[in-house]
């Protein structure tokens, strides 16, 4: 299974919505995916993150090339590990093919492999993390995206991508950074320059707001 960036850079759309759960953060990715598909896009790599029960933030992803996607992911944990984050969820679309083909099904006509998204979430609140993943397959007709049933693998998946959020978690209260109000301001600053569209807890967004006027 290959992860594919998005084409373009687009505006990543949420709500400042008070009532987010963590135990809904799987279907609000899915939501989020829909909407991508319905506007006719692919849906964008997006990563939420979580304090606990709180929502932290979510992240729409910068354009990457393939192969990349940890880098794009390293830019975003630098800013959200120091902030608290403890729970994080990672989407993107993906190709899906059977281990018993001989080769994956793309051909100069096309790239005939089943669409999916692919769902990472990393859970470490309170305790070592634990890794879980889910791959979604999906298809767009003139109807728009339909969603079959998910494909939840028993064993961590062979990913680099998968390995380092879990690493990076367990890791975070090694972060030298961690309060330094400066530091997160400009990382932040950091984060918006490179691309990635960050939607920030109100608490939060305003701390670093003030830290950036300091």
């Amino acid at each position: 299974m290959s992860t594919q960036p998005p084409p373009e850079h687009r505006p990543h759309r949420r709500d400042d919505r008070r009532d987010d759960r963590w135990d809904d953060v799987e279907s609000e990715l899915l939501d989020l995916a829909t909407l991508d598909l319905l506007s006719g896009a692919d849906p964008r790599p997006t990563l939420t993150a979580f304090i606990g029960e709180q929502p932290l933030a979510m992240v729409g992803l910068r354009p990457f090339a393939p192969g990349e996607a940890l880098q794009a992911l390293i830019e975003v944990l630098a800013l959200l590990l120091p902030l608290g984050a403890d729970r994080l969820a990672f989407a993107t679309p993906a190709r899906a093919w059977s281990t018993e083909d001989p080769i994956p099904a793309v051909c100069d006509d096309g790239d005939l492999r089943q669409r999916v998204l692919l769902i990472v979430i990393v859970d470490g609140h309170g305790q070592p993390c634990r890794l879980t993943t889910s791959v979604h397959p999906f298809s767009v007709t003139g109807d728009g995206p339909g969603w079959q049933a998910p494909l939840r693998p028993d064993e961590a998946p062979d990913s680099p991508v998968a390995a380092a959020l879990t690493v990076l978690v367990d890791a975070r209260d090694d972060l030298d950074d961690l309060g330094d109000a400066g530091k997160l301001a400009a990382q932040f600053g950091r984060v918006l320059l490179l691309g990635h569209d960050v939607a920030l807890s109100d608490t939060v967004a305003a701390d670093l707001v003030a830290a950036s006027a300091s």
